[in-house]
């Protein structure tokens, strides 16, 4: 009995895809019927960021500190009982980044991150 994240896909649209990128090939299983939770999750920019897009995309799942990867199994793990045998995965829908130009005050200090729209399957067997 264990938790295991099989990863995140990126299923964003073929205009945000960087050329070069080559999207991961994860285990999926049938979510008809299993838990499903959408989430907004943050990467800091500059902890990801690389001279080549596709590193950077690359780098967005696979960081070992904040990485999407990193969070979503974060999240499992501190909210499921690994008494049990809890599979996930999960599927990145969606990405911007939290720079508002608008307004008199959107010259902040505020750290750059992507904002990331995932959706999260589990399945407890």
């Amino acid at each position: 009995m264990a938790i295991t994240n099989n990863g995140t896909e990126n299923k964003l649209p073929a205009q945000q895809v960087p050329t070069g990128y080559t999207r991961p090939t994860i285990t999926t299983f049938d979510i008809v019927g299993e838990y499903q939770k959408t989430l907004t999750l943050s990467v800091l920019k500059v902890t990801v960021d690389d001279a080549t897009e596709a590193t950077t995309m690359t780098n967005i799942f696979d960081d070992a500190v904040i990485g999407l990867d990193k969070q979503v199994a974060d999240l499992v793990t501190a909210e499921y009982d690994a008494t049990a045998t809890v599979n996930s995965f999960a599927q990145l829908v969606a990405m911007t980044d939290n720079i508002v130009v608008e307004g008199p005050n959107f010259l902040t200090d505020a750290a750059t991150s992507y904002v990331c729209t995932v959706r999260l399957f589990v399945q407890i067997v």
